[in-house]
């Protein structure tokens, strides 16, 4: 389909503006305004925290083999391995936990503190 431009008519009254939405400013936006900077920052930090790309492999492996309940399978993994004293097991299926259902692990890491 081709877009074709039509010059105004008369010159008295563009097209375009008839078509234009009056509530929508037509101003230029600063991009690189403190509060994006902000934003752009957090983004940055959030995905720094679980860009681990070998937990985010695994992470899905885990979800391909348990489907929906592989955030549960991890918790259960982690809970099997706090209890047999292993921490960098328990840990490492937190944070598999945690790329499934991050309130699941946040909860489950709260727990595991409170109890010592």
């Amino acid at each position: 389909m081709a877009i074709r431009f039509s010059a105004a008519r008369n010159g008295s009254c563009p097209v375009l503006v008839r078509a234009l939405c009056p509530s929508v400013p037509l101003c230029a936006a600063n991009d690189n305004s403190p509060a994006r900077a902000r934003l752009r920052r957090r983004i940055h930090e959030a995905t720094a925290d679980t860009a681990n790309e070998r937990i985010f492999a695994e992470a899905l492996r885990h979800f391909a083999r348990h489907g929906l309940s592989a955030a549960a399978h991890a918790r259960a993994h982690a809970a099997a391995a706090r209890l047999a004293g292993d921490e960098l097991s328990c840990t490492w299926w937190i944070a598999i936990c945690r790329q499934l259902d991050r309130r699941m692990a946040d909860a489950f890491a709260q727990r595991i503190a409170r109890n010592g």
